[in-house]
């Protein structure tokens, strides 16, 4: 499909589109697609597949790669981060691309930013990392001596699930100029993958000839002049064309790019480059300067130029617009067009531009116009184009210029409301605003950008007057009508959130009249470098047990060249698979058409439930539920659809391009059958209950506990769904071979995968033969989800004869996904007068989507982690599961725990407001002590809650910073900070049916050990933990082992990895095989006591020694109840909320978990690092919203379901690891340490409520306990604030 040649600099007639792959030239078939990106051609065509691919949004990172050409107008060299994604390939042309392979590797050596960020713990599951390391890789050749803040920034576009940032910001920041730990890179290390600047060549161009030609008719063009624009300008006004730069709208506004019949790349054309002065001492920017341009340029206007000291505070705003590679692709003149075609769109290039009072000239080759920016919103733009805007000076004497922006989250999301407002205030005439004032809002609706009364009203006022203040706010809450958004916040806090940012921007501009208590309401949160402490010790046992290490294959995932299951080369005969999936329900599916899609090239077939009939079973439900119990999963829907996204068809095409292409225009006929539930709480309201439980009476009777007692309270709160959001998402891909299908998934349970194909296809188990190499994050979502694309995979080359793989993409994946279930917990506890808890009841709700498989064990870890680390002597329970027309809910993180010990820390926080006492005290009374009973009915031992309390509370200095806390909610009115320390206990499940076993095979040739285990390696490091065990008991350099992938019939009838306690189960299954060799060996070793390990080994193969052994780990509760052990930990968290927005900070988290004696601890902090960060964004930020016509889910991408960034962890995390604690219970003395950690995050949302009832006191509002439904968004916190008229006034000093 391609023609690769060896001399980079070779001569190309300038109409054979290529590009340079690390400095190898490649050329592109002109039959590729228009729509074809370069993440494709690198991944499908080059099967260059260190590049990572998820979003396909620009929104995760993953797919970053390096791109160097010359500029088209400058000619100078341009080095830039890219997301491949949505790059389109006829747009790289001339380009010299580097990739994660392309700048180190094994066998050349890895490079300085792969082996620092491997060795400093930065890559767990590893799926994420070559887009870090090229998101830094092509940052440094344009900053090659950042600073820690700006290295921060390098990844506001990267997503890591696993790590929770802080060890891979610690690792990039020895790149930083003023790190303690500085080791800048060299300029060879920052040339490696490319050619030199000086053998850069001009962009070739095509004039008016298209350089491709889609299959639906669709062209491609790369004009090299404006006049070669406007010519294809004219002759296409009339057709659905579209002007392409970066493509970066193409993430957010998917229709747009797929609707487009022609397609203009103005990249390559050089008049519309360029920054230069007008002949009234104005700054005219060229249309196609990049967001990352503008900012450079308008930092220094701002710094140099009189009547531009406005443009520092642009610049500071645009570093907030999307992501860094984004703003290094997408110009200022795109961002406005998405403006012009969806008015809703809150961009904020067009508040801060309009705010500025810019114009812009605009042209469609036989006339101008110049526009002020309100006039191109309603201007035709068919055939024209921006050719400039024009800033105009404006007098800095009494000019005051503020900007904001509220988001879900701090960096790389679009605004719930934005807002830029420029105003003139004569100091010495009261803070009189001299003009009328631009007020610019972008979120309010499509119709709204101006507060034109509001600006009217300030003219001419006085902001020391509190009417003016107060009519301002009154004025511009009457003309502010917020329309109703589907994933966007309510009217009425958009439209209070407006006010606010009005007030802000008045008490800057009169700051210097008011008390500074009062003028910081002014300020917005600042955003730190990012710090860390990790507090362990290593306790060997022996040497390398205990020892902190990076994973072994940690710098191969840095390099990219771990391979997941997706990164494997095609085969000659693979088909592709994609599924089409019910657009709504529930519904009566009548019939599927595929008419279109058979028009798409490499299109191949389609398969229904009707193909199967008769064939296979078209059923998935896993080998997981017990028969008994399990409830049928269809693999197709063939007459019910249950769930929007729900697959009713299989399409196999020769390219995952074209598979996924073809699934889209599949139309599927179908008739609602009804009014979906969508919710839990609606579930409620409409009493839709699968299945009640019998009542659960713990302890003493809860009527006589609870009644009597002075200190009740009742309350409730709906916990939202939480998405797995793994970096890699759904895949698979089997092959038939003579010994059977060969199924290679990411899959946390190999057997149970083989046992489920094995009856659905009808074939014995020992012809399914699952392969798990890697799990790029699981999570608990490659349990079950899995198996619905490894089904599919199955039927399609078991039928066919022929390989099938299928890739499925971010949003196909959401709309199908399980998540965390939705709940709603209804409480009624009770407190004695002596503060201690005496009775506590539940009646909880708990959304089983459309099926209820995995209900009861869901339902088993909610009703025994619900007391969390807090003794109660008599409990009740209810539990019920609710139907929803959703897709079923499934084990994510802490299944049971993490909305338990929430729901458990709210009830504690109303015991302890209507008691009037401290919190923190109230929590540290009814901390478990040993011997009570828990609610399992096992008596505590060793939980070590006191210790770890007294310890943590010293170390995090909780007395010294309540005061300092107290002193700066005194001083700062509408900035106030809190504090919250609580406790979590993780029950330990050692019930397993079956064993963990590890392989050892050891090599006479040479001395090394391959290794393999039955777990599931996804982060976590069972395969380290595993090695280290093996190669302290043989006394060999753990270099020496080698982990190969989790087979199923190399280890079958293994265990489930799930439950955190995996890895210390491997880890004793491989102390059992490694014994087992080294008791063979012991005649060996006492006859030749000085032989190496290699001669040893050699003279034990000749002696008939066998040097192979299965280990074999099997262990069962024993007198407890429910666990083995309890792993505990206890969290102290200070957090900033900007009262005004409801915008927080995590200022800092102390974090304390018993791991007994770990086994690594240099892999467990990143574990308690990873989980807590996962946590917070459960607890603060991800929810998921749903259509209630279609059901459809509407948080399917990036861009509205927001996971946490680098940028929203604590700015200082310090993580201890409880020392001399050894767990007797447990393999080793270790504890599991994979999901306990994530409860403690719940202390996040109690810190911020403790500022928030600050404010509430110091205004003298109503003191009432603060209720909301998690997550504690911006929104809720503004609600709970009760931020009104009354506090928007100025008060003078």
């Amino acid at each position: 499909m391609y023609r690769q040649t060896t001399g980079s600099m070779e001569i190309q007639a300038p109409s054979d589109p290529y590009l340079f792959v690390n400095d190898v030239r490649y050329e592109i078939p002109r039959d590729c697609s228009p729509e074809m990106t370069l993440n494709d051609f690198l991944r499908e065509v080059l099967e260059i597949k260190g590049t990572k691919v998820m979003c396909k949004e620009a929104g995760c990172g993953c797919c970053i790669v390096c791109a160097v050409y010359k500029h088209p107008s400058s000619g100078e060299a341009v080095s830039k981060p890219v997301n491949s994604c949505i790059t389109p390939l006829y747009s790289t042309v001339g380009w010299h691309v580097i990739t994660v392979e392309g700048i180190g590797s094994a066998k050349a050596g890895y490079h300085p930013i792969q082996s620092r960020l491997a060795d400093g713990y930065g890559s767990q599951c590893g799926y994420c990392s070559p887009g870090f390391v090229m998101s830094a890789y092509s940052q440094l050749r344009d900053n090659p001596r950042p600073t820690e803040l700006e290295v921060e920034h390098f990844f506001d576009g990267n997503i890591c699930r696993c790590t929770g940032y802080r060890p891979i910001l610690d690792a990039m920041k020895t790149l930083a100029c003023d790190s303690e730990r500085s080791q800048c890179l060299d300029m060879e290390d920052l040339s490696r993958g490319c050619c030199s600047a000086s053998a850069l060549e001009k962009i070739p161009t095509s004039g008016l000839a298209p350089i491709a030609r889609g299959w639906r008719g669709q062209r491609f063009y790369n004009p090299g002049s404006l006049a070669d624009l406007f010519a294809l300008l004219g002759r296409l006004r009339s057709q659905p064309h579209r002007l392409v730069f970066g493509n970066t709208s193409a993430g957010v506004f998917k229709e747009d790019a797929a609707s487009a019949e022609h397609l203009l790349n103005i990249r390559n054309v050089p008049e519309l480059y360029g920054i230069r002065d007008s002949e009234d001492g104005g700054l005219i920017i060229g249309s196609s300067v990049s967001l990352h341009e503008l900012i450079v340029a308008f930092n220094d206007a701002g710094r140099r130029r009189p009547g531009f000291g406005h443009l520092g505070s642009v610049a500071e705003h645009l570093q907030r617009v999307a992501n860094q590679a984004v703003r290094r692709n997408a110009c200022w003149a795109g961002n406005l067009m998405m403006k012009h075609a969806h008015p809703e769109f809150p961009s904020d290039v067009y508040v801060l531009l309009e705010a500025s009072r810019a114009t812009v000239r605009i042209s469609d080759g036989v006339s101008e116009q110049q526009l002020v920016l309100a006039d191109l919103l309603r201007q035709d733009m068919r055939g024209r184009v921006i050719l400039s805007a024009t800033l105009p000076k404006i007098n800095d004497d009494g000019h005051h210029f503020r900007s904001f922006k509220v988001t879900p989250r701090r960096l790389n999301a679009h605004a719930y409301l934005n807002a830029a407002f420029s105003l003139s205030v004569d100091k010495k005439d009261g803070y009189r605003v001299t003009e009328r004032p631009s007020l610019v809002f972008g979120g309010v609706s499509g119709k709204f950008n101006h507060a034109v009364k509001t600006e009217n009203y300030l003219q001419n006022r006085s902001l020391l007057d509190e009417e003016t203040v107060s009519g301002a706010m009154q004025t511009l809450e009457a003309e502010a009508n917020p329309a109703e958004e589907a994933c966007g916040t309510s009217p009425e806090h958009r439209r209070g959130l407006a006010a606010n940012l009005l007030y802000k921007c008045l008490l800057s501009a009169c700051a210097d009249a008011l008390p500074r208590s009062e003028a910081s309401g002014a300020d917005t949160l600042e955003r730190r470098a990012q710090s860390g402490q990790q507090d362990y010790e290593e306790e060997l046992q022996p040497a390398p047990i205990g020892r902190a290490m990076p994973k072994l294959e940690a710098r191969a995932q840095a390099a990219g060249e771990a391979k997941y299951v997706n990164d494997a080369p095609a085969a000659r005969s693979e088909l592709f698979a994609a599924f089409v999936q019910a657009p709504e329900a529930p519904a009566a599916l009548r019939d599927i058409k595929a008419d279109e899609a058979e028009q798409v090239p490499g299109y191949h077939s389609i398969i229904t439930a009707k193909d199967l009939e008769g064939k296979y079973e078209n059923n998935v439900v896993s080998a997981l539920i017990p028969a008994m119990f399990a409830q049928k999963e269809e693999l197709l829907a063939s007459s019910e659809i249950r769930y929007s996204g729900q697959p009713v068809a299989i399409v196999l095409a020769s390219s995952q391009w074209a598979a996924d292409q073809a699934a889209r225009l599949v139309v599927v006929d179908y008739e609602q059958t009804g009014d979906p539930i969508t919710s839990v709480a609606e579930a409620v309201a409409k009493n839709s209950v699968i299945m009640q439980a019998p009542d659960d009476n713990v302890g003493e009777d809860f009527d006589q506990a609870y009644d009597g007692q002075a200190c009740q309270v009742e309350g409730q709160l709906v916990i939202n769904e939480q998405a797995h959001f793994s970096i890699e998402t759904l895949t698979a891909s089997v092959a038939p071979t003579e010994e059977g299908l060969v199924v290679t998934a990411p899959h946390q349970w190999v057997d149970a995968l083989a046992m489920t194909l094995s009856r659905i296809l009808g074939r014995p188990a020992n012809q399914i033969r699952v392969v798990s190499p890697r799990i790029g994050g699981g999570f608990g979502g490659k349990l079950l989800m899995i198996d619905l694309v490894a089904a599919a995979c199955a039927v399609a080359s078991d039928s066919l004869g022929r390989p099938v793989r299928m890739y499925m993409s971010l949003g196909p994946t959401l709309a199908l996904a399980m998540k965390r279930p939705g709940m709603l917990l209804r409480y009624r506890a009770a407190a004695g007068p002596d503060e201690k808890l005496r009775a506590a009841s539940w009646d909880i709700s708990s959304e089983a989507g459309y099926t209820l498989n995995m209900q009861a064990m869901l339902a088993d870890e909610l009703k025994h982690s619900i007391d969390s680390a807090f003794f109660c002597p008599s409990y009740r329970l209810s539990l019920k599961q609710m139907r929803t027309d959703k897709p079923e809910s499934t084990f994510v993180r802490g299944p049971g725990p993490a909305p338990a010990c929430l729901a458990n820390l709210l009830l504690m926080d109303h015991l302890a407001f209507q008691l009037g006492v401290d919190p923190i005290e109230f929590k540290y009374r009814n901390l478990y002590s040993d011997g009570q009973i828990d609610i399992v009915g096992n008596t505590r031992r060793g939980d070590n809650f006191q210790r770890m309390w007294r310890e943590l509370h010293q170390a995090a200095e909780v007395e010294k910073r309540l005061a300092e806390i107290a002193e700066f909610n005194k001083n700062n009115r509408f900035r106030k900070r809190g504090l919250d320390m609580s406790a979590s206990s993780y029950n330990i499940f050692y019930d397993r049916g079956r064993p963990s076993q590890v392989y050892l095979a050891l090599q006479a040739s040479d001395g090394s050990v391959t290794l393999s285990h039955g777990g599931a390696e996804m982060g976590q490091g069972i395969g380290v933990k595993a090695a280290q065990a093996a190669a302290a008991i043989l006394e060999i350099d753990i270099n020496l082992v080698k982990i190969k992938a989790t087979d199923s019939h190399v280890l079958p009838n293994n265990e489930v990895t799930g439950g955190s306690s995996t890895s210390e189960w491997n880890c004793q299954a491989a102390v059992e095989a490694a014994t087992q060799i080294k008791e063979r060996l012991r005649p060996i070793r006492e006859a030749n006591p000085d032989a190496s390990w290699k001669d040893l080994l050699n003279k034990a193969s000749q002696a008939g020694v066998s040097l192979a052994a299965m280990g074999s780990y099997y262990c069962k509760n024993g007198d407890r109840k429910g666990s083995r052990y309890s792993s505990t930990g206890v969290g102290v968290t200070e957090a900033e909320v900007d009262i005004l927005t409801g915008e927080f900070e995590i200022r800092r988290a102390d974090l304390m978990m018993d791991v007994g004696k770990s086994l690594n601890p240099g892999v467990d902090i990143g574990q308690i690092e990873g989980a807590f960060v996962m946590g917070l964004g459960y607890y603060t930020m991800e929810r998921t919203l749903y259509d209630s016509d279609s059901a459809k889910n509407l948080t399917d991408g990036t861009w509205n379901y927001k996971v946490p960034q680098a940028a929203d962890i604590p700015r200082d995390l310090r993580v201890h690891v409880l020392r001399n604690s050894p767990n007797e219970a447990g393999v080793l003395s270790t504890k599991a340490i994979g999901e306990p950690p994530i409860s403690l995050a719940a202390t996040c949302v109690t810190a911020v409520k403790r500022a928030i009832e600050a404010f509430r006191e110091q205004t003298g509002k109503p003191k009432q306990f603060l209720a909301f439904d998690p997550p504690l968004t911006p929104e809720k916190v503004l609600q709970l604030s009760g931020v009104s008229a009354a506090d928007r006034v100025i008060r003078q000093k």
